[in-house]
């Protein structure tokens, strides 16, 4: 039977949610129903709902986002694995385990990412529900496939574990499974949201001698003090490449990390990264988006450039070890967290993560 539950629901020509209930379809084979505790509100979620036009998701509202959260499974599929009550990460990159890229040691790009979302629920009104990812976490509960829902054995608070299926796993995985900086090398870091931040302090627990962090907003580069950064620049605040090569003997940093979530942000790091260094990308701005950069520097500099899709993380693997990090005591999590709010008020929220004022709001029931 349906399950009724209260989501944030964005409506076709509405630029914030509606929380109204839904009807949750019964779970497929090999779903789960999770029941949300604690979901990390993405800045991205701010785009797809009340960006500009080009970004916004298009033609399939109404929609229910979240990608990143934390819950308790109290529903399965009757091939589904997972044990009732079990408490459970959500993450918007599958893991099937199965598929060519899954078994070749490329679950990050798992056949089941970017697949199109089913219907999800109905509306009172009758109509069809979806959510992007196939997660939906913005609401009291949610029906997803399991290869999303990864159970975790921790005690950490729901506040922190909600940030893993995107920030923590993006950023740190970046730094710790792609850009893998040495102990006493420089790391730039472009862009201080959560993705930079969490990047920060990877490559603080890794070693890195220098940090140097640029972010245009004064508040966010108190942060990124805060948390590791070495030298933090403004990159409105005259030339900037010029200041991360002269902080740097004049050749720029050992590895770039693009957080900032532009084209520019993509160059700079890039041209702020040394010869024989390695640029790891994080931003995709939109699916369409090209950009340029010196083909000299790309076949005859050495220079490595490296994609990472939620930090190519593989979740079964990586869980245990990113839990031990936030429970060492050596991570500040306390820094990267915005406002608690309930999901009746994931506007208030939603303004927060639009106005720049937090770093990860969180959403509870």
């Amino acid at each position: 039977m349906p399950t009724d539950v209260l989501a944030a629901v964005a409506r076709e020509g509405e630029r914030e949610f509606r929380v109204e209930t839904v009807s949750l379809r019964d779970p497929g084979e090999t779903d789960v129903v999770v029941e949300i505790a604690a979901s990390a509100f993405c800045y991205s979620d701010w785009i797809a709902i009340d960006g500009d036009a080009e970004r916004r998701t298009p033609g399939i509202r109404p929609i229910v986002l979240g990608h990143s959260a934390v819950g308790t499974v109290v529903d399965r599929g009757p091939e589904g694995r997972h044990r009732i009550g079990e408490r459970v990460l959500i993450t918007a990159t599958p893991e099937c385990g199965e598929c060519f890229w899954c078994t070749s040691g490329r679950i990050d790009q798992c056949e089941g990412l970017f697949v199109p979302a089913p219907v999800s629920g109905m509306l009172h009104d009758g109509l069809e529900l979806r959510a992007p990812g196939h997660s939906g976490t913005y609401a009291e509960a949610t029906v997803l496939r399991a290869m999303q829902a990864f159970p975790v054995r921790s005690d950490l608070p729901d506040e922190w574990l909600a940030m893993f299926g995107c920030g923590i796993t993006s950023g740190m995985g970046a730094v710790v499974n792609v850009g893998r900086p040495e102990p006493g090398s420089s790391v730039l870091v472009v862009g201080c949201g959560q993705i930079g931040l969490w990047m920060i302090q990877a490559a603080r627990l890794l070693g890195a001698e220098q940090i140097i962090a640029v972010e245009p907003l004064p508040q966010r580069r108190a942060v990124a003090a805060r948390v590791g950064a070495t030298a933090v620049l403004d990159p409105d605040d005259g030339d900037v490449l010029e200041a991360i090569r002269a902080l740097t003997g004049g050749r720029g940093a050992d590895q770039g990390f693009d957080a900032g979530g532009t084209l520019e942000a993509v160059r700079l790091a890039f041209l702020g990264t040394r010869n024989g260094g390695v640029t790891t990308l994080t931003s995709y701005v939109e699916r369409w988006s090209e950009i340029s950069l010196p083909l000299f520097d790309l076949a005859l500099r050495g220079r490595d450039v490296r994609s990472s899709q939620t930090g190519r993380l593989d979740m079964r693997r990586d869980i245990a070890r990113f839990t031990r990090m936030l429970e060492s005591g050596r991570v500040d999590v306390d820094a990267m967290l915005g406002g608690i709010r309930p999901l009746a008020r994931i506007n208030e929220t939603l303004a927060a993560s639009r106005d720049r004022v937090e770093i990860t709001p969180i959403v509870v029931r």
